[in-house]
């Protein structure tokens, strides 16, 4: 978290949050990186997630278009953290720093299951390639029926900040040219739209049989191939393989990922060469 930020939160921003939502969250945060996430626990017990987003990070129009979406998926089916009204019956409440900035916060429901923890998780395996490539499938199979909003970026906006930022001339020509190639790829309903973005491990809960998604804070309009092409990203990039055995796993993964992805939507072909 930004130090600026770090600066303006306070005990008493945690404490009109858990009021705005009627619930006790243990103060300690689960993460402190782009958001402030804690868990909550209600009336009944039951346990929440309950997140401060700082006005720096994003506006209250891009949070409640972000917690919109992921109220329609859920209402639709998808397996995910979806988000609850506080006792307003809102689902983004503001809450004021000292320094005229804002905090706004949200609450969710509790993923069940776990975090599966790369190769060592005893539930790395087909099994749970193919139900990560289904849960994938499923949220771009619902994003094709939503409403387009104004709200939230496109990749290229995501990109192009990240490549602007880049010191290296040769990195960042090379850069603008892959920009230019995807920009080149037919903008379809049934292949582009809304969507997570960022469908890693630490992005959702595993029970031995389906997925659980949260954190939908970097949702944007992108080629659905790309939440595929993520989760491959992850998969290898913390391990000690060769170039080669990386390249071999990768293959064999897509393959039994696509196998769940069909099961709610289909790409070409192409999309996969």
């Amino acid at each position: 978290m930004e130090i600026a930020v770090e600066r303006v939160f306070t005990k008493e921003i945690l404490r009109r949050a858990a009021k705005a939502f009627h619930v006790t969250v243990e103060e300690k945060p689960l993460g402190d990186f782009e958001n402030y996430i804690f868990k909550a626990k209600g009336d009944n017990d039951e346990d929440y997630v309950l997140r401060l987003t700082h006005s720096s990070h994003r506006s209250k129009k891009e949070v409640e278009a972000e917690l919109d979406f992921l109220r329609y998926v859920a209402e639709h089916g998808a397996k995910v953290a979806g988000p609850l009204n506080s006792t307003s019956q809102n689902l983004v409440e503001e809450i004021g720093a000292e320094d005229s900035t804002f905090f706004f916060a949200s609450l969710f429901t509790y993923a069940k299951g776990e975090q599966v923890k790369g190769e060592g998780s005893p539930y790395w395996g087909d099994d749970y390639f193919e139900a990560w490539g289904k849960a994938i499938g499923q949220l771009h199979r619902l994003t094709m029926s939503y409403p387009k909003t104004d709200y939230r970026d496109t990749w290229e906006e995501d990109e192009s900040g990240i490549v602007n930022e880049l010191e290296d001339d040769q990195v960042k020509k090379i850069a603008a040219v892959l920009m230019d190639e995807i920009k080149a790829l037919p903008v379809e309903r049934e292949t582009f739209g809304l969507m997570h973005g960022d469908i890693h491990p630490g992005n959702f809960h595993y029970d031995g049989k389906e997925l659980t998604i949260f954190d939908f804070d970097d949702a944007a309009y992108n080629y659905f191939i790309h939440d595929l092409a993520m989760v491959l990203y992850y998969s290898i990039l913390f391990t000690p393989w060769t170039a080669e055995e990386k390249t071999d796993f990768a293959r064999k993964q897509l393959q039994v990922l696509r196998k769940g992805y069909e099961h709610e939507h289909r790409l070409a072909d192409s999309w996969y060469e």
